[in-house]
């Protein structure tokens, strides 16, 4: 995932939007992410897909992630219909426009 990628996920649990997050980490290594805007929520989503982020540390436990069948980055969720219960993901990859749609949790 790069930096000048235009995306907005929404995270996977609130469906809320996440803000883009850049981490300067040991070296000069920046690590990129969006992190839910929701104070009391850990989830981020990344080029590994969604995971949590606590106390610091990003932590695998409840990673979770969708692979686009064409370039296999991860899609994120892009859109949610609460009333047809239908999500939308997209694929992350900036030269990829692959999208698919499924049912919600509760839809299911």
């Amino acid at each position: 995932m790069t930096s000048t990628q235009q995306f907005s996920p929404l995270c996977d649990v609130h469906h809320v939007p996440m803000r883009h997050v850049m981490l300067e980490q040991d070296s000069e290594e920046v690590r990129n992410f969006h992190a839910c805007q929701r104070h009391d929520c850990t989830r981020v989503f990344d080029s590994n897909g969604y995971s949590d982020r606590t106390e610091g540390e990003f932590d695998d436990v409840r990673a979770s992630v969708h692979r686009c069948p064409r370039c296999r980055s991860a899609l994120y969720l892009a859109e949610v219909e609460q009333l047809k219960k239908i999500e939308t993901w997209e694929c992350s990859q900036a030269d990829c426009d692959y999208s698919e749609e499924s049912r919600t949790p509760s839809g299911r």
